[in-house]
C-alpha cells in the first residue's frame, strides 16, 4: 500500500500524497452572493488541492485491472489533447498515464514529472467511483456504492447522508473559493469575484511565482509568451501565494472542477475555468455544466468531507505540507 493511501485510512482522509490535505471552512450559516450560491449552513472541509495524476493512477492499479467502467482514457496517454479547438492541454511529457499489460492484468504507470498536475479525461462518474473507492478504503473497495449509489441512481446520485468523502456540492465549492467575510477583511458583500481573493483579473506566471492574484489561464491570444506556455497544465499548487480565504489552491484555472450541481436534470456541474480558456471562465458568476459520462482534457475534481469530531481518529492533523 502506498504510503497516502494509508495515511488516509490512519487519519481518517486527513491527508494524502503530494502534500495535499484539508482545509476547514467555517463561518456557517453565511448567506449567499448576489448570484445565489455560496450559502452553507454547516462547517465542512475542503481538499487543498485537486485529485492528482498520481492518485488517480494509484486508484486504477487497485481496481481496474480489467477496467470495465472506462476508468482510464486513451487520451491520457496523447502528447496533445485538443478541447474542441480552444487550444488543447499541452504535457511535458508524451503521456501522464500509460496501461500496460493485457485484460485481467493491466497496470499503470505515471510518467516521471506528471505525478502531481490534476487529473483530467476523468468524467463526473470516473471521480464518483473514486469517492465510493475512498468511502469503502481503498484496496478493492466497491466502486459502485458508498458515498454514491451508482448502481441506483447512475451518475444523477446524490452523495449519500453517511458519506465520508464526496465532490463538493455547487455551494460548497462556491464558498470555498469566493467567500471571505467583510468583517475579516473581505470585500463588500463578502464575495471576491476570483479564487484568488481578488477583484482584479488575475495575472498569468510561471509556475512556482509567489505573487498574489496568480493563475494559470489560457494565453493563446496574449502573443507576448513562446508556443509552449499557451496551455500548459501547471502542479497543483503552483502558486503559493494565491490560497482562497480559507486556503484552498486552483480554484481558479488550470482545470475545470466537477460539483455536484444537478443542472437541467441531466448534468452536473463545472467551476472554475481551465487553461484552455480566458480569465472570463474564473469569474464567481460563470458556470457550466456536462453529461455525467462525459470527460474533458482540462477538468478534474476535489473532494469535500464532514470536519472530523474530536477524539475521532480522523482528527489527527497532517505534518505542515511543503509546497508541491
Amino acid at each position: 500500500m502506498k504510503p497516502w493511501l494509508l495515511l488516509l485510512l490512519v487519519c481518517g482522509m486527513d491527508a494524502h500524497a503530494l502534500d495535499s490535505e484539508w482545509v476547514t471552512v467555517g463561518d456557517a450559516g453565511n448567506a449567499p452572493d448576489k448570484t445565489g450560491y455560496g450559502a452553507v449552513a454547516y462547517e465542512f472541509q475542503m481538499a487543498k488541492f485537486e485529485v492528482t495524476i498520481g492518485q488517480y493512477a494509484e486508484f486504477l492499479n487497485a481496481v481496474a485491472a480489467n477496467d470495465p467502467r472506462g476508468l482510464w482514457n486513451a487520451s491520457m496517454g496523447s502528447a496533445l489533447l485538443t478541447d474542441n479547438n480552444q487550444g488543447g492541454i499541452r504535457n511535458d511529457l508524451p503521456v501522464f498515464i500509460n496501461r500496460m499489460g493485457a485484460p485481467g492484468a493491466y497496470r499503470y504507470e505515471v510518467i516521471a514529472g506528471q505525478e502531481k498536475k490534476p487529473v483530467v479525461y476523468v468524467s463526473f462518474l470516473d471521480a464518483m467511483r473514486f469517492v465510493n473507492w475512498l468511502h469503502n478504503g481503498q484496496g478493492k473497495g466497491d466502486t459502485e456504492t458508498g458515498a454514491y449509489d451508482i448502481a441506483k441512481h447512475g451518475g444523477l446520485a446524490r452523495h449519500e447522508p453517511g458519506a465520508k468523502v464526496w465532490i463538493a456540492t455547487e455551494n460548497e465549492w462556491y464558498k470555498a473559493a469566493y467567500f471571505q467575510p467583510q468583517s475579516k477583511g473581505g470585500p463588500v458583500g463578502d464575495y471576491w469575484l476570483y479564487p484568488t481573493r481578488s477583484n482584479e483579473q488575475p495575472q498569468f506566471r510561471a509556475e512556482g511565482a509567489s505573487e498574489p492574484n496568480s493563475a494559470n489561464y489560457s494565453q493563446k491570444n496574449v502573443g507576448n509568451l513562446p508556443p509552449s506556455a499557451y496551455t500548459r497544465m501547471y502542479p497543483v499548487g503552483s502558486y503559493p501565494g494565491s490560497a482562497s480565504y480559507y486556503g484552498t489552491f486552483d480554484q481558479s484555472g488550470n482545470a475545470w472542477e466537477w460539483n455536484e450541481a444537478l443542472v437541467f436534470d441531466t448534468q452536473r456541474g463545472m467551476r472554475g475555468g481551465s487553461v484552455a480558456h480566458t480569465f472570463e471562465k474564473m469569474k464567481s458568476f460563470v458556470r457550466t455544466s456536462s453529461k455525467p459520462a462525459k470527460k474533458y482534457p482540462d477538468t478534474g475534481f476535489r473532494l469535500a468531507r464532514a470536519v472530523p469530531k474530536t477524539g475521532d481518529a480522523a482528527s489527527v492533523q497532517p505534518t505542515t505540507p511543503k509546497q508541491p
